[in-house]
């Protein structure tokens, strides 16, 4: 799908911003503009497109806690270009802090977010006490975040194509981000044809929305399903990969990423179909294991509210875990901008440079 025509550059550099879809050009995730952010609100895709206009941090919070921007890495950024939100009418410390609090704590499951929030306090600091502008060292240093995030991302996708044939069907599970869509960005330029399955996603339809409105506007053929079907539909056959991104990959390989990941990428080695997934900036180091990973609980109404409307009986509970963890032997190759590894050896991954200078994530 074609947007707003313009000249202007794409964050990796390489293609004109309108020729790519929207959910990797600036205005389909966070932008700072003129002293606010706007972000994309996704919950209204594909039907309509528009903006929330966030004049706070907490504006900022809001959006990310109620869904209007998912993705470990896009709400890193929006919660980057927040900060500096807050700084706007108060440079002191201590509201630097709160702010900070506050942002990290909407999404815990995913750790880009905690480490682009460690690195613009220490940036709005240092220029405290340079009597520099915190406000301006905040942005420079998100949107620096946000170029590298989508080299990274066009890099993972190069490396991933190469385990892709042409006519595969691949099934893929929430809205698997960037490197998701620079993948199909990479597949059209290559003329690789494939064929997209999208599992749903509920309660909000990332899959529905977002990764088959991307595949779909890129002109591959995309099928939509809903999330109990991907096993049998692996079962008959009909599956070539099974391909997801990851909110964490520890660094024993452990992938923790949207609820349902796990069941299906138990049926791929059942049934002999490879789980890639992408992961664009490798493990956390920080995370040696499962036990790093804190599994984000969501209100059990988002399951049994639609439309502001009870569908469940009035004594029923929704539980809603919004993550899984899946071991590193269930998963066939984790892929990123620095090579593709097996799950158990991903730590290697920091054992090759990066092509990016100074990169933070």
């Amino acid at each position: 799908m074609k947007t707003h025509l313009s000249s202007k550059k794409s964050l990796d550099g390489n293609y004109v911003e309108s020729d790519l879809p929207l959910l990797i050009q600036r205005r389909g995730m966070a932008a700072w503009e003129d002293g606010i952010v706007r972000i994309l609100d996704r919950r209204k895709l594909p039907n309509k497109v528009d903006f929330i206009i966030c004049k706070s941090y907490e504006d900022v919070a809001v959006a990310i806690e109620s869904m209007a921007i998912q993705g470990a890495f896009s709400i890193s950024i929006a919660a980057g270009y927040g900060l500096a939100l807050s700084l706007k009418n108060n440079c002191s410390i201590s509201n630097l802090e709160k702010a900070s609090a506050r942002l990290i704590s909407t999404r815990p499951t995913g750790i880009a977010l905690k480490k682009v929030i460690a690195y613009c306090q220490k940036t709005a600091m240092d220029a405290m006490d340079n009597n520099q502008c915190p406000v301006c060292a905040i942005i420079e240093l998100t949107s620096k975040v946000a170029s590298d995030l989508a080299k990274q991302a066009q890099k993972t996708a190069q490396n991933a194509i190469s385990l892709l044939n042409d006519g595969d069907t691949i099934l893929t599970h929430c809205f698997p981000d960037r490197s998701y869509v620079y993948l199909l960005v990479e597949a059209k330029k290559r003329d690789v044809d494939l064929n997209i399955i999208c599992s749903e996603t509920r309660p909000y339809f990332q899959g529905t929305k977002l990764s088959a409105f991307c595949s779909s506007s890129l002109g591959f053929k995309t099928k939509v399903i809903s999330d109990g079907m991907g096993g049998a539909l692996m079962q008959q056959g009909l599956i070539n990969a099974f391909i997801t991104a990851a909110d964490r990959v520890c660094m024993d390989g452990t992938v923790a990423n949207k609820i349902g990941t796990y069941q299906y990428a138990l049926a791929a080695r059942e049934n002999k179909v490879p789980y890639y997934v992408l992961r664009q900036s490798g493990p956390d180091i920080e995370s040696d294991d499962s036990s790093a990973i804190e599994i984000e609980e969501r209100d059990g109404d988002e399951l049994t509210v639609i439309d502001k409307k009870n569908i469940a009986p009035k004594n029923v509970q929704g539980y809603y875990p919004a993550f899984d963890i899946t071991s590193s032997d269930l998963v066939t190759r984790i892929i990123t901008d620095r090579g593709i590894f097996v799950a158990n050896e991903i730590k290697s991954y920091f054992d090759n440079d990066s092509f990016i200078d100074n990169s933070l994530l």
